[in-house]
């Protein structure tokens, strides 16, 4: 029931978000338009959310952050779709309305679940234009990169329905383990994304980013597993979906990590922010008592939707010209590609080199960089289906939210504009 102006504000600006899924037209440049219109919705979305320690928002702008330059770059520049200056302007009538007053627990799950059909709405958009330049070979290697693209909206979109579900879960919860573990995951995400988006990338930040995705997904693993044993969890979800893709997962880290850990043999150097983020979420994880509740289930989730981000970042990482390595890294990597080659020799050349360049970084060889690369897009695409797992963590009755509509669910164009009919001529500008 809607009874409060934020509560209109709120309904309109959800019915705009629908409208979003509903358009398409092929005529409209949909992508760039909803590119250049997200970001200022979630920053406005954000200020009302500010009381809320972490901003469950905080994760999906760091995203942004991670890719604003290859948005740019691959899809293109536009004016922002109307409807969603329209949703900013609301969600900033509302933060003016209630300046520094938290707001209700409902309005709160109303504004994100705007921000997830805004969000889902961008990365179909950024699908199907994707599509468009794979159908066309001259354009085919664009259309690979956008798509890499919607792959990283639909890690926002997963994140935002994992704390809509936190938010149902822990309603009168103030505090404990489970929000420290929340809150240390969302530290160790800004610190990772401080410390490689638009960086030269350092091998010791990503052999940390390994560490960390190691000890998140075999932590979860474990949980699950008492989950399982007290016959809390689906067992067919856990047993054949969840826990043997988290195994795959951690096989293709640990692969990942001895690779960063021969290009990084100092241990010293790691950015000071990072290392006490890591620090905190090892302490929050070992915190973590011997009961897996739903709303440890839900945090897990992000912390799971984590490690895809981190994967994401190593992909982005791995693919810079500008990545380094120790001498003595390089030339073992060097000589194991060039081992795949028919008739390779021994390469006497890069053992000299380690000799004369000591632990100073050198840059690595092309083929180095692609056989890195194809690993790091290995490790992405199982941590993708670790995140799609996950879902079976969720609880059976999650979506009975009573203010808000469950984001799996459509509207139709006729209820839509029956309701704005009831909304717009009191909010019209």
């Amino acid at each position: 029931m809607t009874d409060t102006p934020e509560d209109l504000l709120l309904l309109e600006a959800e019915h705009l978000a629908r409208d979003l899924l509903l358009d398409a037209d092929p005529r409209r440049p949909s992508a760039p338009a909803l590119l250049n219109g997200w970001a200022p919705v979630l920053q406005a979305a954000s200020h009302p959310l500010e009381g809320e320690v972490p901003n469950p928002l905080s994760q999906v702008l760091e995203i942004w952050h991670g890719m604003r330059s290859d948005t740019l770059a691959w899809v293109g520049r536009a004016q922002p779709d109307p409807r969603l200056t329209r949703i900013r302007l609301l969600f900033e009538d509302i933060n003016a309305g209630r300046p520094g007053t938290e707001l209700p627990r409902h309005q709160q799950e109303a504004l994100l679940q705007t921000c997830y059909l805004v969000t889902h709405a961008r990365a179909r958009a950024l699908d199907q234009r994707a599509a468009q330049l794979r159908a066309h070979e001259s354009t085919k290697p664009q259309g690979v990169l956008v798509g890499s693209l919607g792959t990283r909206l639909q890690g926002a979109e997963q994140i935002l329905d994992a704390h809509l579900s936190i938010h149902n879960t822990t309603e009168g919860t103030n505090g404990g383990p489970t929000k420290a573990l929340e809150i240390a995951i969302t530290a160790w995400d800004r610190a990772v994304h401080e410390a490689l988006v638009d960086r030269t990338p350092d091998p010791r930040v990503l052999l940390a980013n390994a560490n960390v995705s190691l000890g998140l997904l075999r932590h979860t693993a474990a949980l699950a597993q008492r989950d399982l044993g007290a016959d809390r969890a689906d067992p067919f979800d856990v047993r054949t979906r969840l826990v043997p893709s988290i195994a795959r997962s951690i096989q293709a880290w640990q692969a990942d990590r001895d690779t960063w850990r021969s290009l990084a043999t100092l241990t010293t150097g790691v950015p000071k922010t990072l290392a006490l983020a890591a620090d905190g979420l090892h302490q929050a994880l070992m915190a973590q008592g011997t009961t897996m509740g739903s709303d440890v289930r839900q945090v897990l989730r992000v912390a799971v939707l984590a490690t895809v981000e981190a994967a994401n970042l190593q992909v982005q990482a791995t693919r810079r010209p500008d990545l380094k390595g120790t001498a003595s890294g390089v030339s073992a990597l060097t000589q194991e590609v060039f081992e795949k080659v028919p008739g390779a020799r021994s390469l006497g050349l890069w053992h000299q080199l380690e000799r004369l360049a000591g632990p100073q970084l050198i840059p690595l060889p092309t083929p180095v960089r692609t056989e890195l690369l194809r690993h790091a897009t290995t490790t992405l695409a199982v941590s993708l289906t670790v995140a799609s797992a996950t879902h079976s963590l969720n609880d059976q009755g999650r979506g009975l939210r009573p203010h808000t509509v469950s984001p799996r669910r459509e509207v139709s164009p006729e209820l839509g504009r029956q309701a704005r009919s009831q909304v717009a001529p009191r909010l019209a500008p």
